[in-house]
């Protein structure tokens, strides 16, 4: 009996430890994807809804920005981040439904 009490506590143990990782993963790309609200290309930022901020990026990526977008950045030490589009706002609206 003692056994199956024991058995039973470390397979819910592993459960809720297997699931940890997971929840780690969806929180940091929950964090670390941005919303583009507004873009300011004069000053080479964008508004993120997210973080409800500016975020100063190089005005050669600030480009390819449009309100909508999805992106990440990749952040490199000493620089403006450099931004990587997950999904563009206006493929969104043009792609059928499924």
């Amino acid at each position: 009996m003692m056994g199956k009490v024991i058995s039973m506590s470390l397979a819910v143990v592993s459960l809720a430890a297997s699931t940890a990782p997971a929840a780690d993963l969806t929180e940091q790309i929950r964090t670390e994807r941005m919303t583009v609200v507004k873009v300011d290309r004069a000053h080479g930022r964008f508004l993120c809804a997210e973080h409800r901020h500016w975020t100063w990026v190089s005005k050669r990526d600030i480009a390819l920005l449009g309100a909508g977008d999805i992106v990440t950045l990749q952040r490199q030490p000493r620089q403006l981040p450099r931004v990587k589009v997950i999904r563009a706002a206006a493929e969104e609206l043009t792609s059928p439904e499924k």
